[in-house]
């Protein structure tokens, strides 16, 4: 269970509407919650579109971290779901794109192939791990 003192608030709109914490802090370690290609009211971004998807994600995922003093050179794992796996290969150069142009190396990841995500028409979800200084 997270404590109270660990949540960092991040889009409290969003956190209560689906009970959840964007952001948890334990010791140095930093848990995320999955990010999909979503807007501040959580509508879909990019319909059929997976680089606008991983954009939006990427996007979001700066914000998170930022908010949590890191960025992306803190990240070191991701767990990708993913509902078009040849789509998100076909596009993974603008994941790899993003993480160079932020000076961080690519974090360890996996990808799994998943029948739906949460959001119709989502075709990507992201969730990160960041270690802080």
């Amino acid at each position: 269970m997270a404590r109270l003192e660990n949540v960092i608030s991040v889009f409290p709109k969003l956190e209560e509407r689906f009970g959840l914490s964007y952001a948890v802090k334990a010791g140095k370690t930093l848990h995320l919650s999955g990010l999909l290609a979503a807007d501040d009211d959580f509508n879909l971004v990019g319909e059929n579109d997976m680089e606008a998807q991983i954009r939006c994600i990427y996007d979001r995922l700066q914000f998170v971290l930022a908010k949590c003093d890191a960025d992306l050179r803190h990240v070191v794992r991701e767990i990708n779901f993913t509902t078009n796996s040849p789509a998100l290969s076909k596009a993974s150069w603008v994941r790899e794109k993003i993480y160079k142009d932020a000076g961080a190396a690519m974090p360890a990841a996996t990808g799994v192939g998943v029948a739906s995500l949460y959001l119709p028409g989502a075709m990507l979800e992201t969730h990160a791990t960041a270690v802080l200084d």
